[in-house]
């Protein structure tokens, strides 16, 4: 813990994300060995980087065929705005297997907007994964697959950063 209180707290180093990315891919593979398709959609941003390190994983341990892509949005006004996958995987996601990805899971807004989107593609499940769960929840979903659950103030902030040194920080 540092001792100013307005220095950031690193809640989650390189290592610490290293070992989380390859617990969740050993998770996901566990639950969903059997799928035919495995499909991570990413949350733009720090969920790109997050789901090309589980999906990275997921190809070492198993020999099923995992794809991967990028949702698109606007997370504060995410009815105001398009919402898109890239690219358009449409016939492929029916009826397969998806997980959301995203780097910190706070009210759950971000996630329950990406499922509702992802549903008009009538994927046989769909499940989410996060890095790290702030336990604040203001709309009913959950992560089934995550990194470091944290309570925290609605005060406090988390920041992921994965490129150069990994660090999840509180401030």
């Amino acid at each position: 813990m540092n001792s100013s209180a307005d220095s950031p707290t690193v809640i989650l180093d390189a290592a610490r994300i290293r070992r989380s990315v390859q617990r969740i891919a050993r998770q996901i593979h566990e639950d969903f060995h059997n799928a035919d398709q495995l499909v991570l959609v990413a949350i733009a941003g720090q969920g790109t980087v997050l789901a090309d390190r589980i999906a990275a994983e997921l190809i070492e341990i198993s020999d099923g065929h995992v794809l991967s892509t990028v949702l698109t949005m606007h997370k504060d006004e995410p009815l105001d705005h398009d919402i898109s996958i890239a690219p358009d995987l449409g016939d492929q996601l029916k009826g397969a297997t998806v997980v959301v990805v995203d780097d910190v899971l706070n009210s759950g807004r971000t996630l329950l907007y990406a499922v509702r989107y992802l549903l008009g593609y009538s994927p046989r499940t769909v499940a989410a994964c996060v890095l790290v769960d702030r336990i604040h929840r203001r709309f009913p979903i959950r992560a089934d697959y995550v990194g470091l659950s944290l309570s925290t103030t609605l005060q406090s902030h988390i920041t992921v950063k994965l490129s150069g040194d990994d660090v999840a920080l509180l401030s």
